[in-house]
């Protein structure tokens, strides 16, 4: 598997990505959300994971200056590769990148019910919940890290 920065020839793919994950991880009115995100805000901050030619999963970092935290974006692997360890792998790449970029920041990424406890696997805690926060039937988890190097 090679981790690379996103660059527009991989839009489409992220977006096959983002549908195939539909309506159990992301609320459908998040697609236009997702595709804006893709053409403004990924900058240098966004990944795909591909693997022999075919892409796998995508998925970010960001600083946010008003709140100082660092976190995780728009992180997703394609469901027919749901649980082979790529989430893990590309999950950790981002975290070790956050702990390199901004080492004395509290880490955050918001996700729903369906994937918090594999963030608290990663070391993230549970600090919001909002039923329904990312559209009916998904409720939004706002989870936090605390950075061991502060």
């Amino acid at each position: 598997m090679l981790i690379i920065k996103y660059t527009p020839v991989f839009k489409e793919k992220c977006i096959e990505i983002f549908k195939s994950n539909l309506p159990k991880f992301f609320a459908p009115d998040e697609l236009q959300l997702f595709e804006a995100f893709l053409d403004h805000d990924t900058e240098d901050n966004y990944y795909v994971v591909e693997d022999d030619g075919h892409l796998l999963g995508c998925g970010g970092i960001f600083l946010d200056e008003k709140t100082d935290e660092a976190g995780l974006s728009w992180g997703m692997v394609h469901a027919r590769h749901h649980l082979k360890g790529i989430g893990k792998l590309f999950t950790q790449y981002r975290i070790d990148l956050l702990k390199k970029l901004y080492p004395a920041k509290i880490y955050k990424i918001d996700t729903s019910q369906h994937t918090a406890a594999f963030y608290e696997k990663n070391g993230f805690n549970i600090v919001c919940i909002i039923p329904d926060g990312f559209g009916k039937g998904i409720d939004k988890y706002t989870m936090k890290m605390e950075n061991r190097l502060m």
